[in-house]
């Protein structure tokens, strides 16, 4: 499947398979929006496809208002939104027992409210364009 002038959201895109993952899109000319809490690593990413179609947004994935706006920007940008990567991730290092609680919390946070915050932002736009 060719992803020339597809249109992609990778939340979590700043480092690691986010990061490898717009490299290797904007190599085969998707059109891309990403997001993530570290703008100087999104801007990294651009400068790094300057012939790539790439916007940036910060974004932390567990504010609902957050994931909208780079929904939103995305769509005033390109018109649509082919795919969305939900790639926002992160693993507790310390046991929970350990009394790791709220580092366990944040996972489920991003984890899973991120996710969840992404899938309701952009299933209305999908649906309305598979109409």
């Amino acid at each position: 499947m060719s992803m020339k002038g597809k249109v992609v959201v990778i939340m979590g895109a700043s480092s690691g398979i986010g990061a490898a993952t717009a490299n290797l899109l904007a190599s085969q000319g998707a059109k891309l929006s990403l997001a993530a809490r570290r703008l100087d690593r999104l801007t990294a990413i651009q400068a790094q496809n300057p012939t790539a179609t790439i916007k940036v947004f910060t974004a932390d994935v567990t504010k609902a208002a957050d994931v909208q706006a780079v929904i939103t920007g995305t769509l005033a940008e390109y018109g649509r939104i082919d795919v969305l990567f939900n790639n926002a991730g992160i693993m507790p290092v310390n046991n929970l027992n350990q009394g790791a609680q709220q580092e366990w919390q944040q996972m489920l946070d991003i984890n899973v409210n991120g996710v969840l915050n992404g899938i309701n932002a952009v299933l209305p736009i999908m649906r309305k364009q598979t109409i």
